[in-house]
């Protein structure tokens, strides 16, 4: 379906925002789960970016585990909201079953996406950073959100030759991962939402 300018741009900024402030939750529940430095400055940029929506959830959903309930439900309602908004601007309302798959399966994309672009800006700034230039807060950062991954996938294989296979083990992972969940998902969620269930 062509739109209009005007609902083109209404879709793109509708989508830009609801997506960067899922990614500003989605990386704060990346921050908690692998228990990244709270002190580092994007860490503190992303606390106070969130922290007054998260803030009356956790009332009602407190923080018992490493993955917050709390934060968890945010963005699953931040997703829902940009399924609702971006459908109302196309001209239809989806059931809440198919809405709320599709909030599911777009976090999930958004997970995928997130991962692989960690993992690959990693794996480059590996290349081009040498050891013992100083303290970075940025590359401390992406190994600790990074590491938990990798770890395990160098015990299976180790590093040869100072080549760390891991990065591209994890990016192999992450990729099947979003073929073989989250595509589906999302193609079953969409006929759902077709279907107006």
């Amino acid at each position: 379906m062509v739109y209009s300018p005007a609902t083109q741009a209404a879709l793109f900024l509708v989508q830009s925002a609801f997506g960067l402030y899922a990614a500003l939750v989605l990386l704060r529940l990346l921050f908690q789960a692998m228990d990244v430095d709270f002190r580092n400055p994007l860490s503190q940029f992303v606390y106070k970016a969130t922290q007054p929506v998260l803030k009356p959830l956790r009332r009602v959903l407190p923080m018992r585990a490493r993955v917050e309930p709390a934060l968890v439900a945010l963005l699953l309602l931040i997703k829902l909201l940009e399924v609702y908004a971006l459908s109302g601007l196309r001209g239809y309302l989806p059931g809440v079953v198919g809405a709320l798959l599709m909030a599911l399966a777009q976090s999930l994309a958004l997970l995928t996406l997130m991962l692989t672009s960690l993992l690959i800006v990693r794996a480059v700034a590996s290349w081009v950073v040498s050891a013992g230039t100083g303290y970075n807060p940025m590359l401390q950062l992406l190994e600790q959100l990074t590491e938990p991954l990798l770890a395990p996938l160098r015990r299976i294989i180790p590093p040869m030759g100072g080549l760390d296979l891991s990065v591209l083990l994890a990016l192999v992972a992450v990729q099947l991962a979003n073929i073989l969940l989250v595509q589906p998902l999302t193609r079953a969620a969409a006929v759902i939402m077709v279907q107006g269930l």
